[in-house]
């Protein structure tokens, strides 16, 4: 008896699809190599996240019967694998049978941008742009693309093109960013005002508006928009503090950042203590054993038990207490710790701790490539150990002559009594970077070209640490000349010392 292949059909529209699909294997059996029922199949596994399946199907589709639309779908399967390159040639594949469908082009331009397959993303927007040149959305997406190649001239002129056809909100919003990126401020600040009068309550913008306020140390407007932060997080806490005096109350200082702003902002804590009856400080738990040593007089929570009548920001101490940038406190160090007794740092060298990879979770342009730091190891006078607590790449392994400390770094007291051994630390901005500063340890800091708000604009200092010397990029992703800087520095202080 033949198989009745629309009985599969009508139970397949109906949402049942192992009936369907034991059915289309059955008249599979009866008649082998059919393109159009072997991608009927593959549409069942792709809709149960049998991907693999799946892709053997949709394979014997295109094998029998190349169309776009097997194509897309063998694309679609590879895109459900993470097989991002093999998804990208089967789009690629699908437009050639339709070139002009803009649509169906889009589509996967959208796919390989969030698949991080910036050229084929690249690729199909220019495509799609070609057929709709009036796509305001398009040059937007385009742009962000090439700021990802890091090709910032080319991104720059798709935003303006995506305005020049219709002034929105996206390519507003990117253009502030591009320009803060370039460290044009006022024009940054320009556009981020302009994409707020079309989406007035985007936090990310009021972020970043503040952040380009805050990069040119204008403390007070900085600020107004900087604290739409986390607004999440701050709804978790009761009584936000604006500043005024409450002699027989608790303050709870709450974070809601990473372990570097917690070490930078940590100064302001005594000087708030004078403001309220207890100050209890809830933290991240690496840096609680640090903090207990050094603020006896403040309490270190360990959850946020409600037990408190204000609360705060610890990044918003300074702004409550009315501290601008002109007058940073401790600049001369805030922190302390007991040296550790390590006989690896027993040497008539000069001991130089490298940081050269943070969170990898974090901020790409901040990391350099320890190779890139190989010209300093050959100076003799020196000897070099290395903090990077989490090397997964074993950059250390091709540098027998690094001293590696990073494997036996516990929390950050651990880390901040190692750093009292060294004579200088030169480290990218990451959190060892402020726990150095505010130790008071001599730091050289490696800065992207287009660094973190609150390093400011700054080229050779900061008003934040006494101890630290900042030498940054002078073009995006660039190290080279950073190295040369620091490798002229040290000749200069070792050599003559």
């Amino acid at each position: 008896m033949a198989v009745d292949i629309s009985e599969a059909l009508n139970l397949q529209s109906q949402g049942k699809l192992d009936e369907a699909r034991k059915i289309y294997l059955e008249f599979l059996k009866e008649n082998p190599k059919q393109p159009d029922v072997s991608n009927l199949i593959g549409l069942i596994y792709l809709q149960q996240s049998d991907f693999d399946t799946a892709a053997e199907y949709f394979q014997d589709a295109v094998s029998g019967f190349p169309c776009a639309e097997y194509f897309q779908n063998l694309g679609l399967a590879y895109y459900r694998k993470t097989e991002y390159e093999k998804s990208m040639e089967c789009f690629a594949k699908a437009v050639e049978f339709e070139p002009d469908n803009v649509d169906f082009i889009r589509n996967f331009a959208q796919m390989a941008k969030k698949a991080g397959q910036t050229d084929k993303g690249i690729e199909f927007f220019n495509k799609c742009l070609a057929l709709e040149p009036k796509d305001a959305v398009g040059w937007n997406n385009i742009g962000l693309l090439y700021e990802q190649k890091h090709d910032y001239k080319s991104a720059k002129e798709c935003y303006i093109k995506s305005l020049k056809i219709k002034q929105n909100y996206e390519a507003l919003h990117n253009l502030g960013v591009w320009y803060r990126m370039q460290r044009n401020f006022p024009e940054s600040v320009n556009c981020l005002k302009q994409a707020l009068k079309l989406k007035p309550q985007s936090e990310i913008s009021l972020l970043s508006l503040g952040m380009s306020y805050l990069s040119q140390k204008d403390f007070k407007n900085g600020y107004k928009y900087y604290m739409t932060k986390k607004p999440q997080v701050a709804a978790q806490y009761k009584n936000h503090w604006d500043g005024a005096i409450h002699a027989d109350k608790t303050l709870l200082v709450y974070y809601d950042s990473g372990f570097g702003d917690q070490l930078m902002f940590c100064r302001y804590l005594n000087l708030v203590k004078e403001k309220f009856q207890k100050v209890r400080f809830y933290c991240s738990s690496q840096l609680r054993r640090l903090f207990e040593y050094n603020f006896p007089d403040i309490e270190i929570a360990y959850t946020n038990d409600g037990n408190y009548d204000f609360s705060d920001n610890i990044m918003y101490l300074n702004y409550h207490l009315g501290m601008d940038f002109d007058n940073i406190p401790f600049s001369a160090g805030y922190l302390k710790a007991e040296k550790s007794m390590d006989e690896r740092y027993n040497t008539e060298c000069k001991r130089i701790g490298l940081f050269w990879q943070g969170n990898y979770d974090g901020y790409e342009n901040r990391a350099v490539k320890l190779k890139e730091l190989a010209p300093l190891l050959s100076m003799e006078q020196c000897k070099f150990y290395g903090f990077v607590k989490d090397d997964r790449e074993n950059q250390i392994g091709e540098f027998p002559q690094i001293v590696d400390i990073g494997g036996d770094l516990g929390d950050f007291y651990d880390t901040a009594s190692k750093l009292l051994n060294l004579d200088l630390f030169i480290t990218i901005d990451t959190a060892a970077a402020n726990l150095a500063g505010a130790l008071g340890v001599k730091t050289f800091l490696m800065l992207p070209y287009a660094s973190e708000w609150r390093w400011f604009d700054d080229n050779k200092t900061t008003p934040w640490y006494d101890s630290v010397t900042i030498f940054k990029q002078k073009e995006h992703w660039h190290w080279g000349s950073v190295v040369e800087e620091i490798q002229n520095e040290l000749k200069k202080i070792f050599l003559t010392t």
